[in-house]
């Protein structure tokens, strides 16, 4: 994996940015975590992948969402929920 595949500037990143963004996983490392259900997979109908969804589902997993004293918004939990392909 390069550096360059994460665009910071980008919301909607190749599996290799997204990859990188998570920590520079491999993509085997992706698959397994999205048949745990731990990350949303591309945006339905694309191999684009959002940052956004991502960090909301993995706050969501960490217990962030209760800690931050506000839940996600219903736009929030819509783009977490719906992210994963169908």
């Amino acid at each position: 994996m390069k550096p360059r595949d994460f665009d910071p500037q980008a919301r909607l990143q190749t599996k290799e940015g997204i990859c990188a963004y998570l920590g520079h996983i491999s993509t085997a490392t992706y698959d397994a975590w999205a048949a745990k259900g731990l990350v949303p997979g591309p945006v339905r109908g694309t191999n684009r992948y959002d940052v956004r969804a991502h960090d909301l589902l993995l706050d969501r997993h960490a217990g962030l969402e209760k800690s931050t004293g506000r839940g996600l918004s219903p736009l929030e939990r819509w783009e977490a929920d719906n992210a994963r392909a169908a």
